[in-house]
């Protein structure tokens, strides 16, 4: 039975990517992919891997996962998330899109062979989602909703990227609890720098979520999306739940001075609840103006204006 299971997931996933539609996106999964492996390559074997290969393919990736987005909305006539692949889309362009400018202000060193990956792997997720069962059944002109999603999506962008920086800030520390100085750690930062990064970035998504949920709040009062008990759904309790985790995250960060190692397993635990709360709420029965209707009805909403 297990088996069966995993043979028909890998079965959706494999049948999604041979879709017309995916081959963008497809494409974009293949160059992160590679850019993952030369990433973690040069981190390992530097004589072998060019990082100049890591950087360019994964600029390349960027730039088709950006004209997958411009298609996506061009259809749509608005923001791309339409359905719950798009969102997951649209989030880890987010993704991409902060790492990129946070790199160029502050030069990251090895962010990206940990970033990669993660993104890799939740783009490979993201085309289980493309069943066409969940579908969107309100307007996406509507101010509130637009206002609700982007600052949302750009926080859970930077907290993707804390994430990161956690999992290389306890690697460093290994490094250096077991004294092994070699290529690895002479690629990474110190422990202060990826500390004060993790800091920073937790500082730029908390106020954009914040933002996120009062615009959310909004939107629901006045759309009337969710019914009279909105603030009983999955999504809404565990995005309150994710606002709880990181504002306790700054809390300690200021008011009890904690920083390293409990700031990153926070920081860890923090990115889970982000995940679940995204995708997982889903699997609960929540739809948060995710609706399973027909293709006609998904078109007739769409094109309200």
């Amino acid at each position: 039975m297990k088996f069966s299971l995993i043979n028909e997931y890998l079965f959706l996933t494999l049948g999604n990517m041979l879709q017309l539609s995916h081959i963008p996106f497809v494409i974009t999964i293949i160059l992160y992919f590679i850019a993952s492996i030369w990433s973690i390559g040069y981190i390992v074997k530097p004589r072998v891997f060019d990082k100049k290969v890591a950087k360019w393919t994964m600029m390349m990736g960027f730039f088709v996962h950006s004209g997958f987005i411009v298609f996506l909305g061009l259809e749509s006539g608005s923001i791309p998330i339409t359905n719950v692949y798009e969102s997951f889309v649209s989030l880890l362009w987010c993704v991409f899109f902060v790492y990129i400018n946070l790199d160029y202000l502050y030069k990251l060193p090895s962010l990206d062979t940990f970033l990669l990956p993660v993104v890799t792997a939740l783009s490979i997720w993201a085309l289980t989602f493309d069943s066409g069962d969940l579908l969107i059944t309100v307007s996406l002109q509507n101010f509130w909703l637009i206002a609700h999603i982007i600052p949302i999506f750009v926080g859970y962008a930077a907290f993707t990227i804390s994430f990161s920086l956690s999992i290389m800030y306890l690697t460093q520390q290994r490094q250096l609890k077991h004294k092994l100085f070699g290529s690895l750690f002479n690629k990474l930062p110190s422990l202060e720098g990826i500390d004060k990064m993790m800091w920073k970035t937790i500082s730029f998504g908390f106020p954009l979520l914040t933002l996120g949920l009062v615009f959310g709040t909004f939107w629901v009062k006045t759309q009337n999306v969710l019914g009279e008990m909105w603030y009983l759904d999955y999504k809404v309790i565990l995005g309150l739940a994710t606002w709880l985790i990181y504002a306790a995250l700054l809390h300690m960060r200021l008011i009890a001075s904690f920083h390293g190692t409990k700031i990153a397993c926070l920081t860890i635990v923090g990115f889970c609840l982000v995940l679940f709360t995204f995708i997982g709420t889903f699997f609960m029965g929540s739809k948060h103006a995710f609706q399973r209707v027909s293709e006609q009805t998904h078109t007739e909403v769409l094109n309200v204006q």
